[in-house]
């Protein structure tokens, strides 16, 4: 009871100072009336066509259809500023919204407040926010959660990347399935899992990855990724014709500036060299490119688009160490997250850890 009626009376004092404050009262009646900034606005407006037509910007006609958008304006204004200062119409308003106040607060105390527990202070209470989570106990929470909810597809979609930053790819793998059996296969899922799958089995992308990069490519002929894929292990294994079709094919989705084209037109170059009985460059001999282009990046920098480029290299090398190095340093040169939006994206699609 003791609480109640402190409520009420804290309750009715606080009306009270709202209804003063908002009612209005005249205080220094001579004094000069200040323009609102939307009034002051317009007069300034006024000025500039006067200059303007005074300069010869305008012609009469012009300034006189100017003016007389100006006065319709200000004169609305008025009507508008008339209205809502009414002294009248203000207090029943502020007395309205007082009420309001007293039986909203009234009303929602009543129906989630407890005055009947026990005052308790502020250290005690057990409504503290737990201390940030490290990744692995995030990971370690998830799947807790998709033990006794197998079915999670949200859990299984979140985990997922998680397990390739981590370097579980087989992990990963088991995961994407779970979500292509739960929700059904789509381009980019087919490719994460022969990602995985190639990731785990050291870069080789024979077998259940290259099918996998197929249907992903047949079920979306605009798939970056998965044609990617499937043009690289072409040349490799020295298909040069299908090779070349599939670099071209992919590059016409290129909208230009891609951090993956110079490679693509690489691999064109190299299907194209063995197709007319040229030397195609071997793996050694790339890797010496891309050793040459490592050195230029660490020297004297580059671009994101090129560090991208040197980690995808990497990565196509089946370096993953050197891939990891280079990745650090493209972190530490562009330590914004936002620059890095693809490279960041690539590292996670292949198991390289943001370390610092």
């Amino acid at each position: 009871m003791i609480f109640w009626s402190l409520a009420f009376v804290v309750t009715a004092v606080a009306c009270a100072a709202l209804y003063y404050a908002g009612a209005g009262r005249r205080v220094n009646a001579a004094a000069a009336v200040v323009d609102s900034p939307e009034v002051a606005h317009l007069k300034l407006q006024l000025k500039e066509i006067e200059s303007d037509l005074a300069l010869g910007r305008l012609g009469a006609a012009e300034a006189t259809a100017a003016k007389g958008e100006l006065a319709r304006e200000l004169m609305r204004l008025k009507a508008t500023t008339r209205t809502a200062t009414d002294p009248g119409t203000r207090r029943g308003l502020v007395a309205v919204a007082a009420v309001v106040t007293a039986v909203l607060a009234f009303g929602v105390y009543g129906a989630l407040g407890r005055p009947d527990l026990p005052a308790q202070p502020l250290a005690e209470r057990q409504d503290v926010p737990p201390p940030e989570m490290t990744l692995d106990d995030a990971i370690a929470r998830i799947e807790a959660q998709l033990k006794l909810k197998p079915d999670d597809l949200r859990g299984w979609t979140v985990i997922a990347p998680a397990y390739m930053q981590m370097g579980r790819f087989a992990d990963a793998a088991n995961a994407l399935r779970k979500v292509i059996a739960l929700d059904g296969p789509t381009a980019d899922r087919e490719t994460d899992l022969g990602e995985a799958l190639m990731m785990a089995k050291d870069g080789d992308a024979s077998g259940e990855p290259l099918a996998l990069f197929r249907s992903a490519s047949n079920r979306d002929v605009t798939h970056v990724r998965s044609r990617y894929y499937l043009a690289s292990e072409a040349t490799r294994e020295g298909d040069f014709a299908t090779a070349k079709a599939e670099w071209q094919g992919l590059l016409k989705l290129s909208k230009g500036g891609e951090s993956w084209v110079a490679n693509a037109e690489a691999g064109l170059a190299a299907a194209e060299a063995g197709l007319n009985g040229g030397e195609v460059p071997d793996n050694s001999a790339i890797a010496g490119m891309v050793e040459g282009f490592s050195s230029r990046l660490n020297d004297s920098g580059g671009t994101i688009e090129e560090w991208t480029r040197l980690v995808r290299s990497r990565l196509v090398l089946g370096q993953t160490e050197l891939a990891q190095t280079a990745y650090d340093a493209a972190r530490k040169a562009y330590p914004n997250a936002g620059d890095r939006t693809e490279l960041d994206v690539l590292a996670a699609d292949n198991g390289l850890v943001a370390s610092n």
